[in-house]
């Protein structure tokens, strides 16, 4: 059980808000932006700053869809991932543009939606990266995190994890740094283990001791590899964390110098009633989802 928000909080609120309905999440950003002749290979958290006409227009096209949460163009926006690109020395502004940029939109638009600030894992030895220590990784996010909050972000989502420990730190960096919800998601292979081999039950339950306010799994390898590893956490007790799943359009293949997804939209659509199902609250997509996709899964929530 994750420890009790202060009555009236902007966490309590949150999850009053799940309790009532489910909420739907945007898609793939960097999908849609790499459809829009941004180079696969482009520092993508850096078009907040270059390309803000571009990347706000993203945001109303989720938002006109049907998204209630929209995601900020901040994945990767960590002095560790910035620093291939030189640009580790922008965090701070970088990531409150990107949180000001899906603000705007949403003001324009006039919808009703959520600004989540996203915040993706820092790199792993695995990876080529060099290892990072708890305390340099606790900075790391604590910056990124910060510029987040102060660009406006109604909430922090942690997202596309697989070192259960990294996230750990980011849950609770997030938790010391305000009291907005946090949203915890974790990657996982078919095998439904992660990299300490820690299953999904066990991964849920350290979360909510963490203190995340919604524990789920997001990106993989589609729907229902998805929807395997959300059926594995278990069904959540009462004062537990909710549930969240925002899925792949399936695995990628590269045609032609772009990336291709198996998943249509009609597909999304016909699946969202298994995602609630499966007792998640926030549905949405990941990589290779796009307006269209979201829309599928308004139209399924709107007729349930």
């Amino acid at each position: 059980m994750t420890e009790a928000a202060p009555a009236g909080s902007p966490r309590q609120r949150f999850r009053s808000r799940l309790a009532a309905r489910p909420l739907l999440v945007d898609g793939g950003l960097g999908t849609l932006l790499f459809s829009r002749g941004v180079p696969q290979r482009a520092c993508l958290e850096e078009l907040v700053a270059t390309h803000p006409e571009m990347v706000g227009a993203a945001h109303r096209e989720y938002l006109e869809a049907g998204a209630e949460l929209i995601e900020t163009l901040s994945f990767g926006a960590n002095r560790h991932r910035l620093a291939q690109w030189g640009l580790e020395g922008q965090v701070g502004a970088l990531n409150r543009r990107a949180a000001q940029l899906a603000r705007e939109a949403r003001e324009v638009g006039g919808r009703d939606a959520m600004v989540g600030g996203s915040v993706g894992p820092l790199g792993s030895p695995s990876r080529g990266g060099p290892a990072i220590g708890d305390a340099a990784a606790r900075a790391a996010f604590r910056e990124q995190i910060e510029g987040l909050l102060e660009g406006g972000a109604d909430m922090i989502v942690l997202e596309t994890f697989s070192d259960l420990e990294q996230l750990v730190l980011a849950v609770d960096e997030a938790r010391r740094a305000s009291d907005v919800p946090v949203i915890a998601s974790l990657t996982f292979g078919e095998e439904l283990l992660l990299a300490d081999g820690s299953n999904p039950a066990v991964a849920a339950a350290t979360l909510a001791r963490a203190g995340a306010d919604v524990t789920g799994v997001n990106c993989g390898a589609g729907p229902v590899a998805c929807l395997d590893a959300l059926e594995a956490m278990g069904v959540p007790a009462d004062g537990d964390p909710a549930r969240s799943i925002m899925p792949n359009a399936g695995l990628p293949q590269r045609l032609e110098g772009r990336f291709i997804y198996a998943a249509s939209a009609e597909y999304f659509g016909t699946v969202t009633p298994r995602l609630l199902a499966s007792g998640a609250r926030i549905v949405g997509g990941c990589c290779g989802t796009t307006p269209e996709h979201i829309a599928a899964m308004r139209a399924v929530l709107d007729a349930t």
